[in-house]
């Protein structure tokens, strides 16, 4: 199989359709085929996942005698949502949920490491690293990043990291405020 063109990781420079050519054995002639490009969402490698933190319905029964249902229940009545700041579409608030609970563990290892918050340079790799794009990092570390329809703000404070979700400013970057 042979296709024409180049790939680009730039959702904004991908073309919507690649053309392939399928070469027929036996045949003196290829038909070019039409083959859509894949979608991608813009949203951070976290935010892609599924939501990783267990739902809770609390008028819902569970079986008390059941370890497994207990310990779901008791993880899902200690999860607290990230709260937001603005009007955030509610489609992205799961996938910037998803990168907080991530950037929580990423932070809580560094931590441990070293027994201090984190400095801005292994900020900034940790938001690399969960695929957050328009990153900024200032002293403190303050920090804002975009998961796609979704800005991730946080600070360090004594207890731990805090987080903020927010909406892209109209230019689509996310500023530490």
């Amino acid at each position: 199989m042979l296709l024409a063109g180049c790939a680009s990781t730039d959702p904004a420079a991908a073309p919507s359709t690649v053309t392939v050519v399928v070469s027929v054995t036996g045949a003196d002639s290829s038909i070019p085929v039409p083959v859509p490009a894949p979608v991608t969402s813009g949203a951070a490698d976290c935010a892609r996942g599924p939501n990783p933190v267990p739902s809770l319905d609390p008028s819902a029964s569970f079986d008390v005698n059941d370890p497994e249902q207990r310990a779901r229940r008791a993880l899902a009545e200690q999860y607290r949502p990230t709260p937001t700041r603005g009007v955030v579409p509610a489609a992205a608030v799961p996938g910037a949920e998803a990168c907080v609970h991530f950037l929580r563990m990423q932070f809580s290892l560094l931590a441990a490491g070293s027994g201090a918050a984190p400095g801005e340079p292994e900020v900034e790799s940790a938001l690399r690293s969960a695929g957050l794009t328009r990153i900024i990092v200032r002293s403190g570390p303050v920090f804002a990043a975009s998961a796609g329809d979704a800005c991730v703000h946080g600070s360090f404070t004594a207890a731990g990291p805090d987080f903020v979700i927010a909406p892209p400013a109209a230019d689509g970057s996310c500023g530490t405020g």
